[in-house]
């Protein structure tokens, strides 16, 4: 259902931990060619008409295609695949992977895994302003005649 080329993918790693997972951000991020996009399916033969060429575009099109679509996909482990081959996420194809394709709530859970995923990427690769909460600033002031 989707093509990809192999790549070497070591050479766009970046030690950026999250989760277990070391992931270079902007890649996983990034819009992909149409010819590493995912084609969205009904069935075998029959195209729904979507495609997605990234991880947002795909968590946008998850609400938009029919159920049919979804529940052959992960039968099939398309998604899972896709993720992992061409956007180069091992961590959120194993989060889709343990999605049942029976779930009740199965458009709703894909989109918030996809979308948490993306969240948390986004906040890995946004600068930091934590405050290291070992350091204790308290204004000096040297000591006046008033304050003897």
């Amino acid at each position: 259902m989707f093509s990809h080329k192999k790549k070497n993918r070591e050479t766009r790693t970046r030690n950026v931990s999250n989760k277990s997972s070391h992931v270079e951000v902007g890649y996983v991020l990034r819009t992909v060619p149409r010819d590493e996009a995912f084609y969205f399916y009904e069935e075998l033969g029959k195209p729904a008409g979507y495609i997605a060429t990234s991880l947002a575009d795909f968590c946008e099109k998850i609400n938009a295609v029919r159920l049919s679509s979804l529940i052959f996909h992960l039968k099939r482990r398309d998604f899972e695949n896709w993720v992992r081959g061409v956007i180069g996420d091992p961590e959120l194809a194993g989060r889709i992977g343990k999605i049942s394709p029976d779930a009740f709530d199965l458009k709703a859970k894909l989109h918030s895994t996809v979308n948490n995923r993306i969240m948390e990427l986004e906040e890995v690769s946004s600068p930091s302003t934590v405050v290291s909460e070992d350091v204790l600033v308290t204004p000096r002031f040297p000591e006046t005649e008033l304050s003897k």
